[in-house]
């Protein structure tokens, strides 16, 4: 998924989850709103038991005094003490509206004065009989203007009531409808965003199915062109080899004749003449040294593998022992550390130790006291070991052809040699699925590392460090140190 796309989804994601907050602060306001409108309601019905316990006072009272019969004194109590109780739930209730509490304030004295009345008149039938009552009754008109300033007072509270239960009710449909709108348009964008987005992965999906299959056509023909390198490699190789093979007749029979030459006439020739031959004979041993290298390296890169568990401790104590009767007369310090036991092919890799010691013996010739170490580190979790020197080395920038094969770095009246030595360590080392090179400072020496990997048979596949086996066609244009 693209940027582009991660972004948009992001998006939509943000909005469902502002659209999910809202809804819940929503359902938060819908609750808080229907319990205001439940607490109005409970405002309105304290309201009305006011005055039904008004009137159940009222009543008793009548009873009372026409029968004077004790038991009405009974509801004509109860009315009187409910009255009290609601009117104080009322100001509980009403604690958060100033004006319902002055309300209530201005309610109670007259409330109190209507049953100061009926309480007289109650009085007077227990003292005097129901004639002196009916007279007392009949004669006090205030008991009906106080009971109808009384409900005209609590329907002023009520209407009060009802006003904010209209305004509730209307702040809550409004709230309701901006939260269904808001609702409405952000699934709407949401939908839409996600539908931008789906388009988006589609485009990506078929630019990346596109780029998939044109990544598939380049590997399809890099495997053709891979394969027909190989090929090409291949012949190459068996064309060397053949070459190589081939030359050997005639430069036996020029280094044989020149050899009969000097026997046979040597003394017969003047002193020039016998340089001619001497030239002759010494070209021709080169040009032996360099076939037979040549053959070397070709046998290698057709070479399959014969893998063993080998320790190479012992494959490096033989080629520093064969390597001896070169350090002859020399004084050479050799500084050995354990190395690594590993499956690997056991003569391929003495020869590997064989050229890297033999380059470094050769190179230090010109000091006084060589110094030649051979150990192992760790790189990146890997084992690596290194033939080190402080003989001539040579110039960094010059690293990229130290492989190469029939070029040199140094001079050959410095240091003798073909240049193919260093070509071969290479093969058999990516041969094994390693890797080698090399760092130095002219006249300050020079360090080999060489790294095993898993070991390949077939020289199609490449190694495990992604590189594919050198071929000769790669080689022939670079420089060799030895």
């Amino acid at each position: 998924m693209s940027f582009a796309s991660k972004v948009i989804a992001a998006c939509a994601l943000m909005i469902l989850l502002g659209i999910g907050v809202l809804s819940f602060r929503s359902t938060l306001r819908d609750e808080r709103d229907r319990e205001w409108v439940t607490h109005t309601h409970v405002v309105v019905e304290s309201l009305e038991e006011i005055l039904i316990d008004i009137n159940q006072a009222e009543t008793g009272q009548r009873g009372y005094i026409l029968t004077g019969d004790a038991d009405y004194r009974k509801p004509f109590e109860e009315g009187t003490q409910n009255v009290h109780r609601d009117i104080e739930k009322f100001r509980e209730l009403t604690t958060d509206n100033p004006s319902q509490q002055e309300a209530a304030r201005r309610l109670q004295p007259l409330i109190a004065a209507r049953l100061a009345g009926l309480v007289e008149r109650m009085e007077i039938r227990s003292r005097s009989g129901l004639v002196a009552a009916s007279r007392a009754v009949a004669s006090g008109n205030n008991g009906e203007e106080l009971m109808e300033k009384i409900r005209e007072r609590v329907g002023e509270m009520r209407e009060t009531e009802d006003r904010l239960l209209r305004i509730r009710l209307e702040e809550a449909s409004a709230s309701s409808q901006r939260m269904k709108t808001v609702i409405v348009v952000g699934n709407a964008v949401g939908i839409f965003i996600l539908l931008l987005a789906g388009f988006v992965i589609h485009r990506e999906t078929g630019r990346r199915n596109l780029a998939e299959q044109n990544l598939m056509h380049i590997n399809e023909r890099l495997e053709r062109r891979t394969l027909e390198l190989s090929e090409t490699n291949h012949e190459l190789e068996s064309f060397s080899y053949s070459v190589a093979h081939d030359l050997r007749a005639p430069l036996r029979q020029i280094a044989g004749y020149s050899n009969l030459l000097n026997r046979d006439y040597g003394p017969k020739l003047d002193a020039e003449m016998q340089r001619y031959l001497h030239k002759i004979e010494e070209g021709a041993a080169k040009m032996g040294r360099l076939v037979d290298d040549l053959l070397s390296l070709s046998k290698i890169g057709r070479q399959q593998l014969s893998l063993e568990a080998t320790p190479l401790d012992s494959l490096l104590r033989q080629a520093v022992d064969e390597l001896a009767p070169e350090c002859s007369g020399r004084e050479v310090e050799w500084r050995i550390g354990g190395l690594f036991s590993t499956e690997c092919d056991a003569g391929l890799m003495k020869q590997v130790f064989v050229n890297l010691l033999s380059n470094a013996v050769k190179y230090t010739r010109k000091r006084e006291h060589a110094v030649i170490e051979v150990g192992q580190m760790r790189q990146n979790d890997t084992r690596v070991i290194f033939v080190r020197d402080n003989g001539a080395g040579f110039e960094m920038q010059y690293v990229g052809k130290l492989f190469g094969v029939f070029q040199r770095l140094h001079k050959a009246r410095d240091f003798e040699g073909t240049g193919v030595g260093l070509a071969i360590v290479q093969r058999i080392i990516r041969k094994h699925g390693g890797d080698i090179w090399a760092e130095a400072e002219l006249d300050q020496g020079a360090t080999f590392y060489f790294t095993l990997g898993w070991p390949q048979n077939d020289a199609k596949k490449s190694n495990t460090n992604g590189k594919p086996e050198s071929a000769i066609t790669n080689e022939v244009y670079s420089v060799a140190r030895s």
